[in-house]
């Protein structure tokens, strides 16, 4: 009887160790092949880093070879002259040269960037911002990908047209009623 009892259980042993060997080779992950995955994915960005690498050294060896380019002279311009026309009473004035860029940061809403951003899609004057609809600015300033507030673009048209007939008070009371 003792002798049947030992084999039972030698034999629930080995059938225990067969089931867990089992187990432990079908559900739980092998480190070694998480190592070996991330290595052979390093050595695959390795070896595309050092094409890379090749690459752009030998288009630094060419351009180091080619000839220097001349010194570029920037044209001479001459500054174009504002003058006055008056027809019949009425005093009408170019619009502003390019040199003089108003300070659209000056109305609520437009900071910095998104002034620089309207000077680069070519709004650079009060009343260029005046002229234009919300839906003009939009589209001129989408391609710079900037973001801004449509309720501030709304207000922007009597913003600039108080700025370029050089309100400042009226303006800053228009802002007021803005910020409220």
């Amino acid at each position: 009887m003792f002798s049947k009892l030992a084999g039972i259980f030698i034999l629930g042993i080995l059938v225990g160790w067969v089931i867990e060997w089992i187990f432990v080779r079908l559900f739980v992950p092998n480190p070694k092949k998480k190592v070996e995955a991330a290595l052979q994915a390093s050595r695959k960005e390795n070896a595309n880093l050092q094409q890379q690498n090749r690459e752009l050294q030998a288009a630094l060896n060419t351009t180091k070879a080619a000839p220097p380019i001349a010194a570029i002279v920037p044209p001479i311009v001459e500054a174009p002259t504002v003058t006055e026309t008056v027809v019949a009473g009425t005093v009408t004035t170019p619009e502003p040269s390019s040199a003089e860029i108003d300070n659209l940061t000056k109305l609520s809403g437009i900071g910095p960037k998104l002034a620089e951003a309207m000077n680069n899609a070519g709004i650079k004057h009060y009343t260029q911002l005046a002229e234009l609809s919300v839906e003009t600015v939009a589209e001129r300033l989408a391609s710079s990908g900037i973001r801004y507030s449509k309720a501030s673009a709304e207000s922007w048209a009597k913003q600039a047209t108080l700025a370029s007939e050089q309100d400042w008070d009226g303006l800053k009371a228009y802002q007021a009623t803005l910020k409220n």
